[in-house]
């Protein structure tokens, strides 16, 4: 099959968009447009990109298989809580309730010449986002999305519930739709944020920039239940101030090809970021999540911990980099990876990586990679319990560390719902065991 997406059609695309922006953001594009013509889309060559080639992803078609079509599920969601929907990568604000006071739709801050978040949108970690390929194309290309802001000392009234659809189209935009997010939570503000993705984007990027103030606290819930078919890459990109908190957890079901990064820069003292995630791949999917966190302030501490589930002939990647500049004295750091192959087939590739420059810190890492516990399952059958249901009560233990970590009580029963949703459909695959 001939190339899903190309270059050309990208930069065009990106040029199209300019007259329709304000002088401020007609430069943005133009800047992140320059930047994509010039890095291109990403493949091996990149060493960030080693494990997953987007350039070879965007050129092929899928295998048919029984997973191409989602998977009927109930949708996932929070009683009570705000929505804003996206259909197929469209900010759809008539089917969403929004807290008016503090949500912008995205196209209206770009044609606001003195639009106070002219300096803000796509500055955030700059030192991440400069040679960064796929936040080149999303800046050149967005035109969806929305800004929230909370004002200083409030909490968001409830849950804000980011809801992306994504349905085959029968005549797909090869232009893929690129999607931008701008959260920032002023001095003391919190606020929660659960986003989910179902269906099947033909290709998709979905940049969030997230900035937190002193003392601002985040927790941020994000689940994909992408079908075998669908292309995303997503990057969420944080900056934190003095003592501000950020907890995020990332549940992944893959895709022909899915990719999700985290990349935060803490700049004041005392700020702590806390990323668990797991994933649950089947079939040929891949998934990749991609994490770097930069200490750029003394007393900063950071906590990640990634559990992955693979079946089928799935391959996934774990690149997990810290960073510690010189000046980020008495920084405590923490990174782990662990991942259960339900088959012979699975692959997974994992990078931990440190980068110190600091002489007083703390900083670990590592990794882990098995088959399920032989001894484990017998007890099970040996107590009566069929072999399929023992089989997924393990790989229920081996998660329940990661949904743990999840505060609030119906963001947890939405990610453990999602999982069992996963081990409901894909039970049978679990055949290997050591």
């Amino acid at each position: 099959m001939g190339e899903i997406v190309s270059i050309d059609r990208l930069l065009n695309a990106a040029t199209a968009l300019q007259a329709e922006a304000a002088p401020w953001a007609g430069s943005l594009r133009e800047q992140g447009r320059e930047k994509f013509a010039a890095l291109g889309i990403p493949d091996r060559r990149l060493e960030s990109w080693k494990y997953s080639d987007l350039a070879v992803a965007l050129t092929k078609a899928p295998a048919k298989s029984g997973e191409d079509l989602p998977v009927l599920r109930a949708p996932l969601g929070l009683d009570g809580a705000y929505v804003a929907v996206f259909e197929n990568g469209v900010f759809d604000v008539g089917r969403s309730t929004l807290p008016e006071d503090c949500l912008v739709p995205l196209s209206k801050v770009l044609s606001d010449s003195t639009s106070p978040f002219a300096d803000t949108i796509g500055q955030i970690n700059w030192a991440e986002q400069k040679g960064h390929p796929i936040l080149g194309l999303n800046t050149a290309q967005m035109n969806q999305g929305f800004v929230l802001r909370v004002p200083k000392g409030e909490t968001l009234a409830t849950a804000l519930h980011i809801r992306f659809n994504w349905t085959p189209e029968e005549e797909p935009g090869l232009d893929g739709q690129h999607v931008r997010l701008l959260v920032e939570l002023e001095s003391g503000a919190e606020a929660t944020i659960l986003e989910t993705h179902s269906g099947t984007p033909v290709f998709s990027t979905v940049v969030s920039e997230l900035r937190l103030a002193e003392t601002a606290k985040l927790t941020h819930v994000r689940i994909d239940q992408l079908s075998a078919a669908a292309r995303q890459t997503a990057v969420t990109l944080g900056e934190l101030s003095k003592a501000a908190q950020y907890k995020g957890f990332f549940l992944s079901e893959g895709g022909f090809f899915c990719r999700h990064e985290a990349l935060f820069e803490l700049i004041g003292e005392d700020a702590n970021v806390e990323i668990d995630g797991a994933f649950l791949v089947s079939g040929a999917s891949h998934c990749d999540n991609t994490t770097v966190i930069t200490h750029a302030a003394p007393h900063t501490t950071s906590r990640q911990a990634f559990r992955g589930v693979l079946s089928g002939e799935s391959k996934s990647a774990y690149q997990g980099c810290v960073k510690v500049r010189q000046e980020a004295q008495k920084t405590n750091a923490y990174q782990m990876s662990r991942a259960l192959l339900l088959s012979p087939e699975a692959r997974i590739a994992t990078k931990p990586e440190l980068e110190i420059f600091a002489d007083d810190v703390k900083c670990s890492h590592g990794a882990t990679a098995g088959e399920l516990d032989a001894n484990a399952l017998f007890f099970l059958r040996s107590r009566g319990i069929p072999e399929t249901e023992a089989r997924a009560m393990l790989v229920e233990a081996f998660l329940q560390e990661a949904l743990d970590t999840i505060e609030r009580a119906d963001l947890k029963e939405v990610a453990a719902g999602a999982i069992r949703d996963w081990l409901a459909v894909h039970t049978t695959e679990v055949t290997h065991a050591g």
